[in-house]
């Protein structure tokens, strides 16, 4: 009779510590995002269009991560195209850079927020042909179109056409590349630089390794541009909730969005070992007493 006691004890105690970290596991789980806090888009690897090149070449957009904590947003986007734009005669001032960074929290389509001024919008190229004029985060932005004058689309059914006609696969991460988010035909309707705004918060620009100490790692997406840039700044300027954020080259020839949501805490941190130990007691002594109530009801 000890014997089935003492047995019973031991597998209802190793019960308990298997469930206990099955919960744990399951709780640290469902915290993450996608990938060590990053939430990633990976965009189509043969959409960019560099003269008569698609796919590969300078204006190839790779993918894009957002992270965020309590207090801080951290982005990084992976490409062939550097900040420091790519050189090209044909457009006015002799060079093409990004867009600026739309995020749209209205539940609207692009062009009905843009039309409200309801959009958040961030310049991270200092060389681009925004509207505001610094690097920033901005709100109540409205949005233009620059790809006339950067030798680029007049609108997203053009570009999607000319991709697919030479085998590529038009795409823009998280939408599909026909989502009517975006409006698709029209004259200069790509709508993918700042016009107005009000600046309410600084970027700060984060180096490769920063961003590698922070989780980031494109590669296991085989997202390996030549490029990776990254940059953060305060959630305050932001609200919290769900968002689209996009952005495109400032020709249009690539482009990419990813959906995503800013929490107004951080999420709840994992365990501390001190603390699962914890846990791990509490419920193997709840299980042993368990057992004892079980047993001595069948004794007595």
């Amino acid at each position: 009779m000890k014997s089935i006691a003492k047995n019973s004890i031991h597998w209802t105690y190793s019960v308990a510590i298997f469930c206990a970290l099955f919960a744990l596991q399951q709780q640290k789980a469902t915290a993450a995002t996608l990938s060590n806090g990053w939430n990633y888009a990976i965009d189509s690897f043969n959409d960019g269009v560099t003269g008569p090149q698609i796919g590969g070449g300078e204006f190839e957009f790779y993918g894009i991560a957002i992270k965020e904590t309590s207090d801080t947003a951290f982005i990084a986007i992976n490409s062939n195209l550097s900040l420091a734009g790519y050189a090209d005669p044909l457009a006015q001032r002799g060079n093409i850079n990004y867009g600026d960074l739309f995020f749209n929290f209205s539940g609207q389509n692009f062009n009905t927020a843009n039309a409200n001024g309801s959009l958040f919008g961030i310049r991270f190229a200092a060389g681009n042909d925004s509207g505001v004029a610094t690097t920033g985060v901005y709100t109540n932005v409205t949005a233009k179109n620059v790809t006339q004058t950067n030798s680029g689309f007049s609108n997203l059914n053009q570009f999607n056409t000319v991709v697919a006609s030479q085998g590529g696969t038009p795409s823009m991460g998280d939408l599909a590349a026909t989502n009517p988010y975006f409006l698709q035909t029209g004259n200069s309707t790509i709508l993918n630089s700042i016009a107005t705004g009000t600046k309410v918060g600084e970027i700060i620009f984060l180096t490769p390794a920063t961003l590698s100490a922070l989780g980031l790692d494109f590669a296991q997406f085989n997202a390996v541009g030549s490029q990776t840039i990254g940059f953060s700044f305060n959630k305050s300027s932001m609200p919290s909730g769900n968002y689209i954020a996009n952005f495109f080259a400032e020709c249009a020839n690539d482009a990419i969005a990813i959906k995503g949501s800013f929490e107004k805490e951080s999420a709840e941190a994992v365990p501390e070992p001190s603390t699962i130990f914890g846990t791990l007691t509490g419920f193997g002594i709840l299980g042993i007493g368990a057992a004892k109530r079980k047993i001595k009801r069948k004794i007595f």
